[in-house]
């Protein structure tokens, strides 16, 4: 799929989660602390959204990222309580220090990983070093270029409500996952005791966990 095509598809998916939040252009280009010409640019197709910014929209609207990733949105509506360009500019700067970092581990030059990409060697310059934001659809090319998944560059490991909606997210995907007598279990009201106790029990080393077995079974005779 070329990267004008996937630019479109996100941009009609972004509009499509705006309208259904029922907010305005105006507003939502504030959530992300861009200009209201901007996002219009974003929704239509005529230039892609960064991930941070995307990550920012999934956040305060209660979208699964994954789902905008893989273009399936669900609808939802969540507020962000914390200063939008402060967020983005500095997930821009993550960003851009670990796509260098799997440039280097892959052995490249930015002429090199830009002729793989079909980008001038300047702007995965200034992507690797925060100047500019990465539309998803070129950090997509750019990811798979250096043997890498969108996936890895989103934020599930730092602190911040943005993070945390992140593993909460991922949970929960789990959760879905689960038979449902496990999820059922879960459910239960002493579930989590029992799940610190297999915790520990797992661990312990084979040999205490032999000598625990002989404890029990004396103690039940």
């Amino acid at each position: 799929m070329s990267l004008v095509l996937k630019t479109k598809m996100l941009g009609a998916l972004l509009r499509g989660v705006r309208k259904q939040a029922g907010k305005s252009l105006k507003q939502t280009a504030e959530i992300v602390g861009i200009s209201r010409s901007t996002l219009a640019s974003y929704e239509l197709g005529k230039k892609g959204i960064s991930l941070p910014e995307l990550e920012q929209l999934a956040f305060h609207f209660d979208v699964p990222l994954g789902g905008l990733l893989a273009r399936r949105p669900e609808e939802a509506q969540r507020k962000a309580v914390f200063d939008p360009k402060v967020v983005v500019s500095f997930r821009q700067k993550m960003i851009g220090a670990l796509l260098r970092r799997h440039r280097k581990d892959a052995e490249l030059s930015l002429r090199e990983l830009g002729e793989q990409v079909g980008f001038p060697a300047s702007r995965v310059s200034a992507y690797e070093r925060g100047l500019r934001p990465i539309p998803v659809p070129e950090l997509e090319s750019l990811a798979k270029a250096l043997g890498h998944a969108i996936e890895d560059y989103v934020d599930t490991q730092g602190r911040g409500p943005v993070a945390d909606w992140h593993r909460n997210q991922q949970a929960y995907e789990a959760y879905r996952e689960l038979p449902r007598d496990l999820r059922d279990f879960l459910g239960r009201q002493d579930s989590p005791r029992l799940i610190r106790l297999a915790v520990r029990l797992e661990e312990l080393s084979i040999d205490r966990l032999r000598n625990l077995g002989e404890l029990i079974s004396d103690i039940a005779r």
